[in-house]
């Protein structure tokens, strides 16, 4: 990855960030040579660490993101492994996240509904995201995300 999360919030690319597009690539042995969601969303909530109100910005950037996705299998997906990094790394209370704060108890119920079609299209089509035929499948992924603290069904919002 070329860039960092201080340049996606100067270039105003937050979404290509969190997305992993472009300079915002994070290639990671682990992932199979596939963009690491993880690598980001730690980057993001390094940064935003040292703000005023990182809480508040972190919801703010997400809600930015969200609104720029579609139904489309790489967006699902990307929507899913950020989730999963939020539960991830807020179940170890890294960096200000804590277990007194749920990313979805800050969205609307029409940002929530567009989480549940997104999360129910990447179940149908998960063969179409990349190494997915050499990954667990999407409920394994799910369960994964509910013993990281995600005490929300995805799939029903």
């Amino acid at each position: 990855m070329k860039g960092d999360f201080e340049q996606a919030v100067n270039n105003n690319e937050i979404i290509a960030y969190l997305k992993g597009e472009g300079d915002y690539f994070s290639p990671e042995e682990g992932c199979m040579g596939y963009h690491s969601y993880i690598m980001n969303f730690t980057g993001m909530i390094s940064y935003l660490k040292n703000k005023e109100h990182p809480y508040q910005l972190m919801v703010k950037y997400f809600k930015l993101y969200l609104s720029s996705l579609k139904e489309d299998a790489l967006d699902a997906w990307s929507l899913f492994r950020n989730i999963n990094c939020f539960y991830f790394l807020r179940k170890n209370n890294r960096y200000f996240l804590t277990q007194n704060e749920d990313l979805m108890d800050e969205l609307t119920a029409e940002e929530k509904k567009k989480i549940g079609i997104l999360c129910r299209y990447l179940r149908e089509n998960f063969d179409k995201v990349p190494g997915s035929a050499q990954m667990y499948s999407i409920d394994k992924q799910f369960e994964f995300t509910r013993k990281n603290g995600c005490p929300y069904d995805l799939f029903s919002f």
